[in-house]
């Protein structure tokens, strides 16, 4: 089959000029293809979130940390992520997760401490008796009095006989405001406390 030529084509075989179209139309779309190929990789492993934005509570998690989303925790005016500290077995002090206040002028005032005991008995943690109850989250929390005093407030909730759940907040410039952030904490909580 014979093609005309374009104007000022210089070869007067048409064939030849077909096979240089059919050449460039195919090995540019494979050129594409390699240079495409060569650009993506395949990295092995699972997709991990960002440690520092917990988002979603996993189940059964006994991780004090887990106990308060980053939104959450920001929503409250904390900073993120909270930080973890091991139990001390020896002092009878369970797993907890400290949360600062984000505010830079209050030192201690308005941070949030939750703690996660699954082998101790909350009367053993406390050396007195529950002062009075709220309910925060459809959860009645115990409230304790602090051996420090008014600045400092804990809110607790039983679990089973070795296992419950503190926050605990405090406001050493304004005692009226010490149980603010666990007051407001609880609810949240109460949301992702193991079941």
């Amino acid at each position: 089959m014979m093609f005309p030529l374009s104007p000022g084509d210089s070869t007067q075989d048409g064939r030849f000029r077909v096979r240089k179209r059919t050449a460039a139309l195919v090995t540019v779309p494979l050129i594409s293809l390699a240079l495409t190929s060569a650009c993506t990789s395949t990295i092995g492993g699972t997709a991990q979130p960002d440690p520092a934005r917990v988002t979603v509570t996993p189940q059964a998690s006994t991780d004090p940390c887990s106990l308060l989303t980053s939104d959450e925790a920001e929503e409250l005016g904390l900073q993120v992520p909270g930080v973890p500290r091991e139990a001390e077995p020896a002092s009878r002090i369970p797993p907890s997760c400290n949360w600062s206040s984000t505010n830079p002028d209050s030192e201690l005032d308005g941070s949030l401490q939750v703690f996660l005991s699954t082998d101790l008995n909350v009367r053993e943690y406390y050396s007195s008796a529950p002062d009075g109850q709220e309910e925060f989250g459809g959860v009645t929390w115990d409230h304790y009095p602090s051996v420090i005093g008014d600045s400092m407030c804990d809110y607790a909730v039983t679990l089973a006989q070795l296992s419950f759940v503190t926050v605990s907040s405090q406001n050493f410039g304004d005692t009226t405001k010490a149980c603010d952030t666990a007051r407001a904490a609880a609810p949240l909580v109460a949301k992702h406390l193991p079941r």
